[in-house]
């Protein structure tokens, strides 16, 4: 997570006007035993819905940042897979930036992945690599982190068991980057992270690093686009760590060829597109494209939506479920932990 773009008393704020809101059910009825739901427009489909249940899945990201958010953290997984989403995905940041870099954290949520009774999507966030390189993260060297969360998560298929998805890996030196299509959708899984996409101009393997992976989110985007045309897809999802701040006139520079190529797949894609990311710690749901310029012409703002997860020290996560009415194309609902659930610190 970028301290630059990340005012945490104003994050602090929001998140809890969003529990405030959230624990007003709770009160009403005093039977929710652990979560708390907050229900946002588009509004959620009914239980006693008529016509076929849409594709749901269930996002998380910006979570576990401390020892004492692993065991909620894992109930919150818990309590998603009992309601059987087509698969869960955490769209990075899996330690707190100030925790060190290390392969026993991996490993935890590496176990805690594998031990879900669902498959799992995950795209990594900077504070597990990018971000290693700080002190207080143990003065790592960022691509012998990079490489060590490939050999982690994706080189065991039993880590994430999403085999049954039939995920398209275009490159193979990006095992993280794929796609797959689902129920007359596209979902892709991009990696483009916190603190500027690593983009570090004093550091010549830094801009390498940078360099190649965004070539490598160009061809999968392409890739994913030739899929949707080839399937006819009613939607696509991206799933990806960092805020690139689609509203900021001049984007950091790490986040233009990303906001380019999304310009180019909504010139070239006329089907409703969801990206969804974490990065700074603020629930959110919205069309963020206002500028011609990056809006890839026609609609294309209005057919791109924009969900933010939200993140620690908030935990929670959101529903997301993929409908056939091209004027709410995409259905959410967001839930936290409630704040009076007790648990045991060390998991």
């Amino acid at each position: 997570m970028s301290k630059s773009r990340l005012d945490g008393r104003k994050t602090r704020d929001r998140e809890r006007a969003y529990l405030r809101r959230a624990s007003i059910p709770g009160r009403l009825s005093g039977i929710l035993a652990l979560l708390c739901t907050l229900v946002l427009t588009p509004a959620i489909a009914s239980e006693h819905r008529n016509a076929a249940e849409p594709l749901r899945f269930f996002a998380v990201g910006d979570a576990p940042y401390s020892d004492a958010e692993q065991a909620p953290f894992a109930r919150l997984l818990e309590q998603a897979a009992a309601r059987q989403p087509a698969f869960i995905v955490h769209v990075g940041d899996i330690k707190g930036g100030g925790q060190p870099c290390t392969e026993t954290r991996n490993r935890r949520i590496a176990r805690l992945f594998e031990s879900q009774p669902v498959p799992v999507l995950y795209t990594p966030g900077d504070n597990e690599w990018t971000d290693c390189h700080r002190r207080a993260a143990g003065s790592r060297d960022p691509l012998e982190r990079l490489r060590a969360l490939r050999q982690r998560f994706f080189a065991d298929p039993v880590v994430l068991h999403n085999q049954s998805l039939g995920l398209a890996v275009v490159d193979a030196h990006f095992p993280e980057n794929a796609y797959l299509v689902r129920d007359d959708v596209v979902f892709v899984l991009l990696h483009l992270v916190g603190s500027n996409n690593n983009r570090r101009p004093a550091v010549d393997d830094a801009m390498t690093e940078w360099r190649q992976r965004s070539a490598a989110n160009r061809a999968l985007l392409e890739a994913a686009v030739a899929a949707a045309h080839r399937h006819r897809v009613r939607a696509m999802v991206l799933f990806f760590h960092a805020n690139p701040l689609f509203e900021r006139a001049d984007p950091e520079p790490g986040f233009v060829p990303f906001l380019d190529d999304l310009a180019r797949l909504l010139e070239r894609y006329s089907g409703p597109v969801l990206a969804v990311h974490g990065d700074t710690h603020r629930f959110q749901f919205n069309r963020p494209l206002k500028r011609s310029d990056r809006a890839g012409g026609g609609n294309g703002a209005a057919r791109l939506w924009r969900l933010e997860v939200p993140g620690s020290p908030f935990l929670g996560g959101v529903w997301v479920a993929v409908t056939d009415d091209p004027t709410h194309p995409f259905e959410i609902e967001v839930v936290y932990l409630r704040a009076d659930e007790r648990f045991d610190a060390g998991g």
